[in-house]
């Protein structure tokens, strides 16, 4: 495959999920190769001192391009790469293509996947057999209104007991893009519109996760203002996704980019619930009440169902800073 094809392929693959909208991805052709780079000055020292998350977002970078290698007819094969850090960029895998592939069931969606935060709509029969349809080794679909309910509030408790920290809140809010006027609100992070948040809404998220949020803790009032419940009302299932406990999360995070676009290709919208699995007293506690075994690792949850309004354009870093030199 020559040069074009390669940056075809990543251009095809960046929407693939990275947490925090950080996108860590950077790509290097290597010949007829592609390697695969992390950006370290993009990690999340507090929020992801171990880089779990950002493997998981390189997995699901890998993945992406995988997939849309298969639209070629081509196969992706993927080396592990080692190295130290140089310049900011760690070496993270060598990927090269050979024919003998179908084109990938998911290819239809990989281009289109976007998280949802908005609301839902009440879930229709079919919206429900969508859902239960996800079923797998690898996966648990919640569906019961009551079992939601209990899964919402838990993670409720989750991203509470994580935002207390003060240096957890202080970089949420360096990746939050609140107003059109910030200068990278369409490049990368979290925007307001992304999250569904109103401009007064966009304010209030602003100051209760900054210089009110204190305050408003002590009073015990932070909590409720920052609690998501709502956003489970309609949602037609909780899917609890988890893996083998020594499974690399690189690996974990290809199959996560798969599920995600599994969900999309039912037509519904799904949001990760990542305090779930990050938190790890409600992580044992979910993965407890729905029979998921010492020997797996909850990687991360999605709320799903009908979308209740239109999808807002997906933030992205251009091809050209992406693409290395």
């Amino acid at each position: 495959m020559n040069a074009d094809g390669l940056r075809s392929l990543v251009a095809a693959a960046m929407a693939a999920p990275s947490v925090h909208n950080v996108q860590p991805a950077r790509w290097r052709i290597d010949g007829e190769a592609l390697i695969l780079l992390e950006d370290t000055t993009r990690r999340l020292t507090v929020g992801d001192p171990l880089g779990n998350d950002a493997e998981i977002s390189l997995g699901a970078a890998t993945e992406g391009v995988a997939i849309a290698a298969s639209d070629a007819g081509l196969a992706t094969q993927v080396e592990r790469l080692g190295g130290e850090v140089a310049g900011g960029l760690r070496p993270v895998a060598r990927l090269t293509f050979v024919e003998g592939v179908e084109p990938d069931p998911l290819l239809a969606v990989l281009q289109a996947r976007a998280s949802w935060r908005g609301s839902f709509v009440p879930p229709s029969p079919q919206d429900l057999a969508a859902a239960q349809a996800l079923l797998g080794e690898d996966r648990v679909v919640v569906s019961d209104p009551v079992a939601i309910a209990a899964a919402a509030a838990l993670y409720d408790r989750a991203s509470y007991t994580i935002i207390r920290g003060d240096s957890f809140r202080a970089e949420l809010r360096h990746w939050m893009r609140l107003s059109p006027r910030h200068p990278d609100w369409a490049r990368d992070g979290l925007n307001a519109n992304a999250m569904q948040l109103s401009g007064i809404e966009a304010v209030g998220a602003g100051a209760v996760l900054g210089p009110l949020f204190r305050p408003l803790a002590a009073l015990g009032v932070a909590p409720a203002l920052l609690a998501e419940a709502k956003g489970f009302t309609n949602a037609a299932a909780v899917v609890l996704f988890h893996r083998a406990a020594d499974e690399h999360p690189f690996d974990s995070g290809r199959a996560f980019h798969r599920l995600w676009l599994e969900i999309d290709a039912t037509g519904l919208g799904g949001n990760v619930l990542a305090a779930l699995a990050d938190d790890p007293a409600s992580a044992s506690a979910i993965c407890t009440a729905h029979g998921i075994g010492v020997d797996r690792r909850l990687v991360s949850a999605f709320r799903i169902g009908r979308r209740d309004g239109h999808r807002f354009p997906r933030t992205r870093l251009p091809l050209a800073e992406v693409m290395l030199d």
